[in-house]
């Protein structure tokens, strides 16, 4: 299972911004191969292991933050703004959550090399969506809060004001995560 460069870049640029005595502190509790791809900065084009990823994340949250992996919610929504604002502002031309959580679903692949995303349209409600992630061999509750975070800041980013938001998380092997939510 790997993640791309452009995944783990967006965690990098989140700690950077947090200030060189926040870099350090992270570098130092990161293991061998993590501490490696953060001193020498992430490619995006490179392909790294999930459980970097994992590892990174959640020393990000421990060290920075309060070990309760609010952070990695944060470095969802963070990731989301810093790339939506940014490469792909194109999508916003559109203005509209619908379009932008499709499009997402189908790039999933272009960013992890693992699972099948997917969304849902509620046909008596078009102000309801669901996204799914199914066929994922190892679920990760960062993976989740991750993509929970990007989706809020999503909605956000597109003028959307989420009014209700359901999620499932199972960290059993295969399981389905599930976000749903209302806007207006």
């Amino acid at each position: 299972m790997q993640v791309t460069g452009h995944v783990i870049r967006s965690r990098y640029t989140y700690v950077r911004k947090q200030g060189e005595e926040a870099f350090a502190r992270v570098i130092a509790q990161l293991g061998p191969e993590g501490r490696k791809i953060m001193e020498e900065g992430p490619l995006e084009t490179v392909w790294y292991p999930y459980d970097v990823y994992i590892e990174l994340s959640t020393t990000i949250d421990r060290v920075l933050g309060k070990g309760d992996l609010q952070l990695v919610f944060e470095m969802g929504s963070f990731s989301c703004e810093h790339n939506l604002t940014g490469i792909y502002r194109v999508f916003f031309r559109f203005g509209n959550i619908n379009f932008l959580v499709d499009r997402a679903a189908k790039a999933w692949h272009s960013q992890y090399d693992f699972g099948v995303m997917k969304t849902i349209r509620d046909p008596d409600n078009k102000y309801r969506v669901a996204l799914e992630l199914s066929e994922v061999p190892r679920p990760s509750l960062v993976l989740f809060l991750a993509v929970k975070g990007w989706v809020v800041k999503a909605a956000q980013l597109c003028g959307s004001e989420l009014t209700k938001m359901e999620d499932e998380f199972s960290d059993e092997p295969g399981s389905t995560m599930r976000w749903v939510f209302e806007y207006l």
